[in-house]
């Protein structure tokens, strides 16, 4: 599963989407997100330091995907 986050210019993270069960559903509502913002967007194994960027975040490691 995967959580979508956007992150601010102050680095405050805004959930838009919350255990996404499907990597490319994710990745598509990413995409729409960030164009609406004009910003980047990412896929992350974890939070960063990223500003200015809607981002894919797996809700568990990828090693215990089974």
């Amino acid at each position: 599963m995967y959580d979508v986050i956007y992150i601010d210019a102050h680095g405050g993270e805004t959930s838009l989407a919350h255990d996404v069960r499907e990597r490319d559903d994710a990745c598509a509502i990413a995409r729409r997100e960030a164009a609406d913002r004009g910003v980047g967007r990412a896929m992350l194994p974890g939070s960063t330091h990223l500003r200015e960027c809607v981002c894919v975040v797996p809700t568990r490691p990828l090693s215990s995907a089974a």
